[in-house]
């Protein structure tokens, strides 16, 4: 076993508002378990501010978003010099042979020339989407409206008009895909594909043949005192998330007008002004994540109906911390905490009418207080996350992260499926 440290690389770091979704989040609530149990870690962010915390660990290479650049933002997406650049240069004094990578987010700023300086390193790379492997990350058909079949990069895929912004970002895509794959051809055994469910492995395994795959489920410290039944709810449903196609939006839209409901929406995306004229519906701009638990017990049933098969929906196990009932997508991968933890129910998206059944039945015999909620606590738990992951680099890697005077014995199976 050889001593060593890890580097967490992301476009950004911590919360970046609803259309950055939980990468942000997850990514330091990962940093802040790792540093509880004595690792040796430090973070490098591709833009964005660092947070106010050991800010010797923190590095940013100055970038933005190219997500708001246009066609000078696509072309970069497809290869970013200058991230390239700066980061080599951050990681110039780190020896790829004791250095393990944890790498989250690179569609926004780091791009494919960035992942090319990565791919001297052992690397684990979280699956918060499918881009590693999909072109429009979602493997979702967004004109179709359905999940996609097609294998990623064959000859439909790359014919196919499937992605959200039209045939001409598709082509983007599927460019910036294919400099990807010819970047990063170190072998299987220098990676490792980390994935935040059950569903989400097994959506992704079969895109990534010959690879290695673990499900490691994204850290939450939930407080050991369960909170007061929520007062009487001012809102019928909340929703919190991107306000996009793929989210099932328009179908809880259309759910709540047809049984004269009232919602709470709160988010950003494309879908603003579809709620800005629906009765009944109040949105609100992204909060505070340190807010979010009393907007959530504001609402009678929080929801998350999503079209994709989203790899996990942080707002799910937040909702049901806040002790405020779920209703989950089964196409999200945080419908397995209710199917293992009870505090709601699951829908499917293909049956017509299930949401709106489902929603009738939780509302007229609401959910009680989530019986197994210290189960929940100790499953989402930041000492069983790190714990895990130390023994993953450990098991698969050769590498003790733990610095030499705080060792901590990891708890979790090494063995590459967690057993939970």
């Amino acid at each position: 076993m050889r001593s060593g440290r890890a580097i967490i690389i992301s476009d950004y770091i911590g919360g970046e508002g609803a259309s950055s979704g939980g990468a942000g989040h997850a990514a330091l609530d990962s940093y802040r378990a790792l540093r509880a149990a004595g690792a040796d870690v430090r973070v490098v962010a591709g833009f964005g501010t660092a947070p106010p915390i050991e800010g010797g660990r923190f590095a940013t290479l100055g970038g933005n978003d190219l997500r708001a650049g246009q066609a000078a933002g696509m072309l970069k997406g497809i290869y970013n010099p200058s991230a390239r650049t700066a980061l080599a240069h951050e990681l110039a004094d780190a020896n790829p042979d004791t250095t393990l990578v944890i790498l989250h987010q690179w569609t926004r700023y780091l791009s494919p020339a960035a992942l090319a300086v990565v791919d001297r390193f052992p690397t684990m790379i979280y699956m918060h989407d499918y881009f590693w492997a999909c072109p429009n990350g979602l493997y979702y058909d967004f004109q179709e409206e359905r999940p996609c079949d097609r294998r990623p990069m064959g000859a439909r895929c790359i014919a196919a008009d499937c992605d959200r912004q039209g045939r001409v970002r598709k082509i983007g895509r599927v460019m910036r895909q294919a400099v990807r794959q010819v970047g990063t051809r170190s072998p299987p055994t220098r990676r490792l594909f980390l994935h935040l469910s059950e569903l989400a492995h097994r959506t992704a395994a079969p895109l990534l043949p010959g690879e290695r795959h673990a499900i490691l489920y994204n850290p939450l410290a939930i407080v050991a005192t369960a909170p007061p039944p929520p007062p009487p709810p001012h809102y019928d449903v909340g929703y919190f998330g991107r306000l996009e196609m793929d989210k099932g939006i328009v179908a809880l839209v259309d759910t709540l007008a047809a049984d004269g409901l009232t919602g709470l929406f709160v988010g950003q995306g494309s879908l603003e002004a579809t709620l800005a004229h629906t009765p009944g519906v109040e949105h609100r701009a992204w909060a505070p994540r340190d807010t979010m638990a009393e907007t959530m017990r504001s609402c009678g049933v929080v929801v998350l109906p999503s079209l994709w098969h989203e790899t996990w929906g942080l707002v799910v196990p937040e909702a049901m911390a806040a002790g405020v009932p779920v209703l989950v997508s089964c196409r999200a991968g945080s419908a397995e905490l209710v199917r293992r933890f009870g505090g709601g129910a699951t829908f499917d998206p293909e049956v017509p009418g299930d949401l709106l059944a489902k929603l009738g039945m939780m509302r007229a015999a609401p959910a009680k207080a989530m019986p197994m909620r210290d189960r929940l606590r100790t499953f989402l738990s930041p000492e069983r996350h790190v714990a895990r992951l130390l023994g993953l680099a450990e098991s698969q890697f050769g590498l003790d992260l733990r610095a030499t005077d705080r060792r901590v014995s990891p708890r979790s199976n090494p063995s590459i499926r967690l057993q939970a």
